[in-house]
């Protein structure tokens, strides 16, 4: 369903905007309003912003219950373009002000960290700031970041000109814009207050839920774009040291299955190495620890083999425009009326 505009163009106003938040959403209905309705009060004595709404083609009520908010909401109609950054290029592209907030559908957005957060992208250099999420920090020094995740505050231009969330990504999208970003010399700051609230996902499983969504994926794509920088490249070494040392590992093993005594002491190195991993986690985070890195393994290969796309073939013609919401200013902001 179209409603009449472009996500190729920017819409007109006669109101320079000073926020824009995207919202990205997939079967959020539970949580959805609760998001919407935390970006409103956080957002109450910011003197003008828009709030636009990415959904990732969901089959659940979070459309219908956005739909009822003065807000601009598109939908991804296709699960072949949905990925975890899909929802946030298409939103930089809906968006018109110097200042972009991400906040996953899922989140409660606090305004404290806000208010506090927005000062800081007029600091010189500084490209993007979070904070903690649930719980804050101890220590209350603002400190600096490779990545900024979650509940993330971005200078536009500067998102722009480093070329912003890769909308092909499976996973990893905020950690491969955060190192773009620091790569280019810019800075990103971590809050120790709240940013906003999450609910917590079981770690047992989580390894299996990425698996099946295809998120694995991620780790070999972001490796397989930094081939031709080695600061980057060097970055994501370190970061996936694990998955890449047990990669060496089994390789060593396979290796060593034709020759007896070789293999005997893989296996034994292997049994003695885990029981040290065993003492210092305890014996199911243990398991959870291996098995959580060796499941990335064949995902990490293949999407090591894909072919990169160009951010700029992304088809945002397909995208389905459902609504254009308003700007809102400081005053209408204080008049909204959650939905009840």
């Amino acid at each position: 369903m179209q409603s009449g505009y472009s996500l190729d163009q920017e819409h007109e106003s006669s109101v320079d905007v000073e926020l824009s938040v995207v919202i990205v959403t997939y079967n959020e209905e539970d949580r959805i309003q609760s998001c919407i309705e935390s970006v409103f009060s956080a957002c109450a004595n910011i003197p003008s912003f828009e709030i636009i709404l990415i959904d990732s083609n969901s089959s659940d009520q979070t459309v219908d219950i956005a739909l009822e908010y003065p807000i601009t909401v598109a939908k991804i109609p296709d699960e072949t373009l949905t990925t975890p950054s899909a929802g946030r290029y298409i939103g930089t592209k809906l968006a018109n002000a110097p200042a972009i907030l991400f906040v996953d559908g899922d989140m409660v957005l606090s305004k404290e960290w806000l208010d506090a957060a927005i000062p800081l992208l007029e600091q010189p250099n500084v490209a993007g700031v979070d904070g903690q999420l649930n719980e804050p920090r101890s220590n209350a020094e603002i400190v600096e970041t490779d990545v900024i995740r979650g509940i993330a505050l971005y200078d536009a231009h500067i998102l722009n000109e480093v070329g912003g969330f890769d909308p092909y990504l499976q996973s990893m999208e905020d950690i491969h814009l955060g190192f773009t970003v620091r790569d280019a010399g810019y800075t990103l700051l971590r809050l120790s207050s709240v940013a906003g609230y999450h609910p917590t996902r079981p770690t047992v499983t989580e390894p299996i839920r990425r698996w099946k969504n295809g998120y694995m994926e991620g780790t070999g794509q972001v490796v397989r774009r930094s081939l031709n920088n080695q600061q980057l490249l060097f970055q994501y070494f370190s970061r996936l040291r694990y998955q890449l040392f047990l990669i060496f590992w089994l390789g060593i093993g396979i290796f060593s299955l034709p020759f007896l005594p070789l293999f005997l002491i893989w296996s034994i190195t292997s049994i003695i190495g885990a029981g040290l991993v065993a003492t210092k986690l305890g014996v199911s985070d243990m398991v959870g620890f291996f098995f959580g890195k060796i499941i990335t393994i064949p995902g990490f290969i293949r999407g090591l083999l894909l072919t990169p796309k160009d951010a700029d073939e992304y088809p945002l013609e397909r995208v389905e425009q459902l609504k254009f919401g308003p700007i809102h200013q400081s005053e209408s902001a204080h008049q909204f009326q959650v939905r009840q």
